[in-house]
């Protein structure tokens, strides 16, 4: 029983970094997810929007997507915390199969394609069964989670978070290329990293970006991340250090330069002009 519940569905409850959080990514597999601690922004598909603390999504297989946590909300030790659920056809079949009564549960799942955001009642009781898995055994983790099937298969409740709708590939690859700079912005990025999240070299990438977007990747990821610093400024009290790296520079005084070149002051006359009161 061990083995083939291993290998029919997975559950992981992880307590990680907010940086350590995988990057943007699809499997071939439904995907069920709770932050229970943390808040950030959350890409999946065509749709990026903020996410906080005790939300429930469920992600049908192969739409791209990644949660790109905030240091605002973790423990005592620094860490985030979520409970990710994975699922794939070979367990869906057996469960119809050995349970007919499943049958019209496992369609309802199989047709659902996009991903879909629980509410807050029905959130509250995938939570309640998620958080009861943790201390039970292969056996009672199993029943638990036909009954997490039921819950899921209900389309009353939810919405739509992401699609994995059919786009032209110059489309696609852009929207590859900006989800990946939202979700590592305060990571380093070369430029061969990201040629290769959308397969190409380096070279025809560089020449891709800069006709399509009309500026080249560095000084879109540049722009980017002083949006983000200029967030940081007016509504945190960080000291420049500090936003300097939050937002994904490695260096001050480069950090100070390419602030000035693209807003015209240097970052402390900026709070001073835009402090947000709290």
């Amino acid at each position: 029983m061990r083995n083939n519940i291993a290998h029919s569905f997975s559950y992981d409850d992880v307590h990680i970094a907010p940086k350590s959080q995988i990057d943007l990514h699809q499997q071939a597999t439904w995907e069920l997810s709770y932050v229970s601690l943390g808040s950030g922004i959350r890409t999946i598909g065509d749709k990026t929007e903020r996410f906080d603390s005790r939300e429930v999504v469920m992600i049908s297989p192969d739409i791209p997507h990644c949660w790109s946590f905030n240091d605002s909300k973790t423990d005592i030790n620094g860490h985030i915390a979520n409970i990710t659920v994975t699922f794939d056809d070979v367990f869906l079949n057996k469960c119809a199969s050995a349970f007919p009564e499943m049958s019209t549960v496992i369609k309802k799942i199989r047709d659902n394609f996009d991903a879909v955001k629980f509410g807050k009642r029905k959130a509250d009781v995938i939570i309640s069964i998620l958080n009861g898995m943790k201390e039970e055994n292969d056996a009672e983790k199993l029943a638990s989670f036909i009954k997490l099937l039921v819950v899921l298969s209900d389309d009353k409740d939810l919405r739509v978070v992401g699609r994995n709708h059919k786009i032209e590939a110059k489309e696609y690859q852009l929207n590859m290329i900006k989800t990946y700079v939202i979700c590592n912005f305060y990571r380093s990025i070369t430029i061969d990293d990201v040629a290769r999240n959308v397969n190409m070299n380096r070279t025809s990438f560089c020449r891709f970006f800069k006709y399509n977007m009309g500026m080249s990747f560095v000084n879109y990821l540049n722009d980017y991340r002083i949006a983000k610093a200029c967030e940081l400024l007016k509504k945190s009290d960080l000291n420049i250090s500090q936003v300097c790296y939050k937002s994904g520079f490695n260096d001050i005084p480069y950090f100070c330069r390419v602030f000035r070149r693209f807003k015209g002051m240097p970052p402390g006359k900026y709070r001073i002009t835009n402090k947000v009161s709290t």
